[in-house]
C-alpha cells in the first residue's frame, strides 16, 4: 500500500476515532511530509478534559512488495511450488500445526483453494474437449479442452481469487522462505535503514519534546518492527535510554518466520528486544484473527498466557505483554457480521479505529490522553479511564503502582 493509500486511511480512521471517543481530531498536514524512510503525519486529538499532539511516522517498503508481486506469471509459478516444498521437507508446516493448528489450517486453506480453483479449471477443459471431439477431432478438442482450462485457471485466480486474496497469500509463502533464508538483501537493508531512522528520532526525543516513541508493526510488519529495534539495540547499547521507547505488535505473523529452521536471525531479533527490559513490548491478539500465531510468544515460539487484568503501569516483565481482545469486540456487531467471512478485512482491524469504544483501539495508543504504559496496564484499555462523553476520570496510583479511575457511580450510571 503507497503512502497516498495509507493517507486516506489514516485521515479517515482518525475522524473515526475522534467521533467514538468524544474528541475532536485533526491532521495538522495537508499532505503526507516526506522523511528517509516514508512519510510522516501530524495530528492533535482534544477531549473535554484534555488534549495530546503527536507524529504518525510511516516506515515504508511497499515499494519493495510490489516489485515482487509484478514479477512475470512464470516466477511466481516457479516460485510457489520451491516454497511449498521447502516448507514440506523443512518441517515448516507440522511446526506451524504444533505451534497453532488455526494457522496451520489458514496455510494449507490457500493451497486448497488453488487446487480447487485449477481443478474446476481442468474438469471444465475435459468436459469441453470430449463434447468437441466429433467436430474438431482428437487433436483439436485437445487443444480447446487445454485453452478452456487454462483461461478458466487463470479466471478464478482473477474472482474470486482476487477477493480470497489468492495471489497475495501466495507470495506471501513464498517471500516467508526467501526470508528466512536470507534471500531479500534489499529487505534486510530497509529495515536497517529503518532502525538507523528510529535511533535518530529517539535521539532527538528531548529537544522534539517527545514523551514517548511507539514502534508499531502489524502482521508482516510485527517482525520488521521487532527486527529494526533489534539492530536499533545492537547499534547503539543506549538506545531507548534517552527517552521512552516501547513497541506495539499487533496480529502479528512473526512465527510465521520463526518457525522456519532457517530463521535464526528471525529468533534472535526478538531474544534481543525480549532481553532489553527497559523496552517495553505489547502484543495485541486475537483468537478470531486466523491469520495471525493466537496464544503463541513471539520470542519463545511456546504457548502463551496472557496478562492479569491490571498491573502496575509501565511492568512490562512478561516478554512480551500478551493481552488479548476479540476482533468482533473491537467494532459493532452490525460491523462484524458484514465482513465476518472476510478473514484479510478482519485481521486488519487491530491497526484500524473502532467503530465502538472498545478495549483495543489501535488510534487510542496513538492520539488518546494516556501513555502506551497506563492503556497497557488494563485489561479494558483506553475505556477504563474515560467516561462516556470522552471525558478522562480523574485517576489515582495505589501502593502497588497500579493506576486506577477515581469512582463515580452517578456519572457510570
Amino acid at each position: 500500500m503507497p503512502v497516498s493509500a495509507h493517507d486516506r486511511v489514516f485521515r479517515r480512521e482518525l475522524k473515526r476515532f475522534g467521533t467514538v471517543w468524544g474528541a475532536a481530531t485533526r491532521c495538522l498536514d495537508p499532505a503526507p511530509q516526506t522523511t528517509p524512510t516514508g512519510a510522516l503525519w501530524r495530528l492533535e486529538a482534544e477531549g473535554p478534559n484534555w488534549k495530546a499532539g503527536a507524529t504518525f511516522e510511516l516506515l515504508a517498503w511497499d515499494d519493495l512488495a510490489r516489485a515482487d508481486m509484478e514479477r512475470p506469471l512464470r516466477s511466481h509459478i516457479k516460485g510457489t511450488v520451491k516454497a511449498l516444498a521447502d516448507m514440506v521437507t523443512s518441517g515448516t508446516i507440522a511446526n506451524y500445526f504444533r505451534a497453532s493448528r488455526r494457522y496451520g489450517l489458514f496455510f494449507l486453506f490457500t493451497y486448497m483453494l488453488l487446487a480447487l480453483f485449477w481443478g474446476a479449471a481442468l474438469a471444465a477443459g475435459i468436459l469441453t474437449g470430449k463434447g468437441a471431439a466429433p467436430a474438431l477431432g482428437p487433436i483439436g478438442a485437445a487443444a480447446l479442452g487445454a485453452a478452456v482450462t487454462v483461461a478458466g485457471g487463470l479466471l478464478l485466480m482473477r474472482w474470486p481469487g482476487r477477493r480470497f486474496r489468492l495471489k497475495q497469500s501466495l507470495d506471501l509463502a513464498e517471500f516467508s522462505v526467501n526470508f528466512a533464508r536470507n534471500r531479500h538483501p534489499e529487505l534486510d537493508a530497509r529495515v536497517r535503514a529503518f532502525a538507523d531512522r528510529i535511533r535518530d528520532v529517539e535521539r532527538a526525543a528531548a529537544r522534539d519534546g517527545l514523551d514517548e516513541i511507539i514502534v508499531a508493526g502489524h502482521s508482516l510488519g510485527a517482525m520488521h518492527a521487532v527486527s529494526a529495534v533489534a539492530a536499533a539495540l545492537e547499534a547503539d547499547p543506549l538506545f531507548g535510554t534517552r527517552a521512552r521507547v516501547r513497541i506495539l505488535t499487533l496480529g502479528s505473523t512473526t512465527a510465521k518466520f520463526a518457525l522456519h529452521p532457517a530463521g535464526t536471525r528471525l529468533r534472535a531479533a526478538a531474544e534481543t528486544v525480549a532481553a532489553a527490559r527497559h523496552i517495553g513490548w505489547l502484543e495485541v491478539q486475537s483468537r478470531d484473527d486466523i491469520v495471525s500465531f493466537y496464544k503463541v510468544n513471539p520470542v519463545t515460539l511456546a504457548p502463551a498466557s496472557f496478562a492479569a487484568p491490571l498491573l502496575p503501569a509501565g511492568d512490562f516483565s512478561q516478554r512480551p505483554l500478551l493481552r488479548h481482545v476479540e476482533i468482533r469486540h473491537m467494532v459493532s456487531r452490525s460491523f462484524y457480521l458484514k465482513h465476518w467471512l472476510d478473514v484479510m478485512r478482519l485481521h486488519c482491524q487491530c491497526f484500524l479505529a473502532g467503530d465502538i469504544r472498545a478495549a483495543h483501539d489501535f488510534y487510542a495508543y496513538l492520539c488518546g490522553p494516556l501513555s502506551l504504559d497506563v492503556i497497557a496496564a488494563h485489561t479494558n484499555g483506553l475505556r477504563a479511564y474515560t467516561y462516556a462523553d470522552g471525558t478522562l476520570r480523574p485517576l489515582f496510583a495505589d501502593e502497588t503502582g497500579r493506576i486506577h479511575p477515581e469512582p463515580d457511580a452517578k456519572r457510570d450510571a
